[in-house]
């Protein structure tokens, strides 16, 4: 329609109507393409602000998960705190019965940092890690992630190879009942162990595997406390993010969740 009248103006030379009929088609165009720009750029925020919310619950997770491995891993200390000192006196007091037990079950198990990178690898994989504005909030992400990568990928498969060899030492001196069981709040049950201490302490290699033990738990230990920090650290960002920006309460969202 706007052809044909453009066509009738220049046939009778009305310039006028032509300039006007022109200014309507640019301004219409600029007019949609700024409608589709918006639309998009709203649509952009929208899944900005739905991967924060899914990051924030993924953050609350990784917290959980790592508190519980480092409280293992406080456990495993004390029980092996236990089998030395019963190594040292050649005798198992029947209050550490248990702990003896349950360290030598739990030599060595020691897991990477925990954290749940769900809306992460999402991201990643969608090409979309572009998407969050905030460079601060940006960086510290990245940061945190790098900082989980180098402590796990870079140290679990050389402490996993170091305890092995040191489980292996102490495996050769005891025998698991798989018929006794115990639990445990931790491994939810473990199997009974079936040991001679007066052999065991009358063997120097026994004691120096345990302390070996000891010591890269004790180490590991000191190395996720950190990652822990500092994802406490980062969820308060996550939720400054949302309240400022979409006026989303998130700490009070999650406790009004059924």
């Amino acid at each position: 329609m706007i052809l044909r009248r453009v066509i009738k103006h220049f046939r009778h030379q009305e310039w006028t109507a032509i300039f006007l009929d022109f200014l309507i088609v640019v301004v219409g165009v600029f007019v949609g393409l700024q409608v589709s720009n918006w639309n998009a750029e709203r649509l952009e925020r929208t899944q900005e602000r739905d991967y924060l919310i899914r990051l924030y619950g993924d953050f609350v997770e990784s917290i959980n998960g790592q508190t519980r491995d480092l409280n293992f891993l406080t456990q495993q200390l004390s029980d092996q705190a236990a089998i030395l000192k019963s190594l040292d006196a050649c005798n198992v007091v029947p209050e550490d019965e248990a702990a003896f037990q349950r360290g030598i079950n739990t030599l060595g198990y020691i897991n990477p940092p925990r954290i749940f990178r769900r809306t992460v690898d999402e991201m990643v994989a969608a090409g979309r890690t572009d998407i969050i504005q905030n460079q601060a909030l940006k960086g510290r992400l990245s940061g945190i992630i790098a900082l989980v990568e180098w402590r796990g990928n870079s140290f679990t498969e050389s402490v996993s190879r170091t305890t092995e060899h040191y489980r292996y030492i102490i495996e050769e001196e005891v025998r698991y009942d798989l018929a006794r069981k115990y639990s445990d709040p931790f491994l939810g049950e473990f199997v009974g162990v079936d040991f001679d201490i007066q052999a065991l302490c009358q063997s120097p290699q026994i004691a120096r595997a345990i302390s070996a033990i000891s010591y890269t738990t004790l180490e590991r230990r000191r190395a996720y406390e950190p990652v822990l920090q500092q994802y406490k650290d980062f969820l308060p960002v996550i939720v400054d993010e949302l309240r400022s920006r979409w006026a989303i309460d998130i700490e009070q969202t999650v406790k009004s969740t059924p």
